[in-house]
């Protein structure tokens, strides 16, 4: 038999997003992915196959609705340093705001992996595009000279990296904003990155 005929894909894409988010990529079995979307096991292989292919589209789903435009991309005006500081303070901003302290899910699932259970591969694409994106950052910072050329960039880049997660884990303790913004801009300036005028 097909699938039933109110099976909708889009909305068991959100609701498989919000499972992992919640328990994490690799607690969620398929049992745990078809009870929530309320479909059959078999209903779930013949749409998804494996948890790792509706993992892969529940990523997409959660990349386009998280875009940080304002660490991807330079507005005129804004040095490097500000780009970081406003990228930061939007996810302090994002993290707060979570009602059920659920931290980014990309991140989480990144975590939550070791050498026995990776995670899936789009996971460590996630964070190696952002790191990458941190290292333009630091370069650009070490072009307008708010770094210094002697700066080793592989190695401040990986650390903003590490805060980023850093940030992500403790923000499920730490529930206020402005400690967070507080610990970001201390962390920031400690690494050369000073605060922008209007802070």
């Amino acid at each position: 038999m097909g699938r039933p005929t109110k099976f909708n894909r889009d909305d068991a894409i959100e609701i498989a997003m919000n499972t992992f988010w919640a328990k994490g990529y690799t607690p969620t079995s398929v049992s745990d992915l078809a009870t929530a979307m309320s479909i059959t096991r078999s209903s779930f292989y013949n749409s998804f196959e494996t948890c790792e292919s509706v993992f892969a589209e529940a990523m997409v789903r959660y990349q386009n609705d998280n875009i940080d435009l304002h660490l991807e991309t330079r507005f005129p005006g804004i040095s490097a340093g500000d780009s970081l500081h406003i990228f930061f303070n939007k996810v302090c901003e994002k993290l707060a705001s979570d009602p059920m302290a659920r931290g980014c899910l990309i991140i989480n699932c990144f975590v939550q992996a070791n050498e026995e259970k990776p995670a899936p591969p789009g996971v460590y694409g996630f964070i190696d595009s952002k790191l990458q994106q941190f290292t333009t950052r630091v370069d650009e910072a070490k072009a307008e000279g708010a770094l210094d050329s002697a700066v080793n960039t592989e190695t401040v880049a990986t650390s903003l990296l590490t805060f980023l997660i850093g940030l992500n884990v403790i923000s499920k303790t730490i529930r206020e904003e402005y400690k967070l913004k507080a610990m970001t801009k201390q962390f920031l300036e400690n690494a050369g990155f000073k605060s922008p005028k209007a802070d």
